[in-house]
């Protein structure tokens, strides 16, 4: 049987064909789309953006330059004529003196004499405090060692010694009177002098009377 199918049978080709070729299609480019970051790389964007700003150094201001001034106009300098003032103006009266003593020019004589001629003596020599001599004296102490050559004691202090003696009105004054200021004592010479123990600077001397108080022990 399987012979008759086979003498029977119609003979059939079998034709394979190739595969038809592939259709080369030319379809259009899809055009490239860059979509957003997502936030968070946004914000970490912005953060380095922002620190890379604040790193970079300031930039300093430019001074401004002051408007210029006008010059100053100057102005003529005034000359004043030079005055002089008189010495001695018209109508003014001359300064009255320090005390209203008189000077007395009566000569000493006796006892005054001798004081005189002591106190006299000492001038030149240096001030010391509480010194009556010989080589040195302070205004109590020259009164004293001057009194003491005719036998008078006086003590050794000036407030004590005015205490003692007699009070002579202006104008009466003879040498030989003590003339007493405060803490201080001379002797009178006459004609408006006296002599005494200054000052640690002056020493003993002679001088002018100062004012005063005279006060008489011969």
């Amino acid at each position: 049987m399987l012979a008759r199918l086979c003498a029977g049978a119609v003979a059939v080709s079998i034709v394979i064909l190739p595969a038809p070729a592939a259709v080369a299609t030319h379809e259009p480019a899809t055009p490239t789309v860059s979509l957003p970051a997502p936030p968070d790389q946004q914000r970490v964007a912005a953060e380095r953006a922002t620190r890379a700003f604040n790193r970079r150094p300031p930039s300093k201001p430019q001074a401004l330059q002051p408007a210029a001034r006008p010059p100053a106009v100057q102005k003529p300098a005034v000359v004043k004529p030079a005055t002089r003032t008189p010495k001695n103006p018209r109508g003014s009266r001359p300064p009255k003196p320090r005390t209203n003593i008189l000077a007395v020019a009566a000569p000493a004589s006796g006892q005054a004499a001798v004081v005189l001629q002591y106190a006299l003596a000492q001038v030149g020599k240096p001030y010391v405090w509480a010194a009556a001599g010989p080589r040195a004296f302070d205004c109590s102490g020259l009164v004293m060692a001057s009194y003491a050559r005719v036998g008078i004691g006086l003590p050794h202090q000036s407030e004590q010694i005015a205490a003692r003696g007699h009070r002579v009105p202006n104008g009466q004054w003879r040498p030989g009177d003590i003339i007493h200021t405060p803490g201080h004592v001379a002797i009178y010479l006459g004609n408006g002098r006296v002599v005494e123990a200054a000052n640690p600077s002056a020493g003993v001397r002679t001088a002018p009377v100062r004012g005063g108080v005279a006060y008489r022990f011969l």
